[in-house]
């Protein structure tokens, strides 16, 4: 896993995730978006034009409707089409306080040759699993059907 300075800590869908603060991400409060359904989408953002589609995921990755979201997570904000995540709590963590190990998930992965888990931060008493940006905006993009992985 790459050294970095800071993990955001995201919860959705009754679970609690980790993710790489890289620079091509951009977290919206609620309030700057548009909650309004688009496809599969629960809400979107639109900048210059283009509009930012974000998912609210259910507990088996399936979107959903509606899930008490603050914040929209998008990811790759320096690709043509960033893609959001839609999460109920997000909080900053230092790096430093965390321990991450290699973690490979069994079975097949839902984006072709990468799983969205590489990685767990590993507690005293718990486990973490820490996603992996470019899988998961490749799987939210295949929700609509643009399998444009990394774009």
């Amino acid at each position: 896993m790459t050294d970095l300075r800071h993990y955001l800590q995201l919860r959705f869908a009754g679970q609690v995730f980790l993710m790489p603060n890289l620079p091509d991400i951009l977290v919206e409060p609620r309030e700057n978006m548009q909650v309004e359904r688009n496809g599969r989408a629960a809400a979107q953002r639109t900048v210059q034009g283009v509009s930012w589609l974000a998912y609210a995921l259910g507990p088996d990755w399936a979107p959903v409707p509606e899930s008490g979201w603050t914040r929209a997570v998008f990811l790759g904000v320096g690709a043509a089409r960033p893609v959001g995540l839609l999460v109920d709590d997000m909080h900053l963590l230092p790096a430093g306080d965390l321990r991450i190990a290699p973690f490979t998930p069994l079975g097949p992965a839902p984006v072709p040759g990468r799983h969205l888990f590489p990685g767990a931060a590993v507690g005293r008493n718990d486990l973490t699993l820490v996603l992996a940006i470019d899988a998961v905006a490749s799987y939210l993009r295949a929700l609509e059907g643009d399998h444009g992985l990394g774009q």
